[in-house]
């Protein structure tokens, strides 16, 4: 995979900023990558593209169930825990 900055001219295609984590899609024959020289992208191949996207979403359908009863299982422990956890209240002051 080829190593391109942003703000160059390319050829259409699906480029992925290594700095930000997403995809660019540039339409067309050319465009020009949004972003500075500090920003580095690579172009994906149209092949590994068509392979890698139902795989994503494979991964994403198998796994999003686990993740959300993680999330709830975690939410109930924090509220369980939370009152054991919690300062006892301190007696108040004698008054004169």
């Amino acid at each position: 995979m080829k190593r391109i900055e942003g703000g160059s001219k390319v050829k259409g295609g699906f480029y992925f900023n290594q700095k930000g984590w997403n995809l660019e899609t540039v339409s067309g024959k050319t465009g020009v990558l949004p972003g500075t020289a500090a920003d580095v992208y690579l172009k994906v191949p149209m092949l590994l593209m068509l392979l890698g996207a139902p795989i994503f979403g494979a991964t994403l359908v198998m796994f999003l169930p686990f993740v959300g009863i993680a999330l709830f299982l975690h939410a109930m422990f924090q509220k369980a825990v939370k009152p054991l956890t919690a300062a006892k209240p301190q007696p108040a002051p004698a008054r004169d």
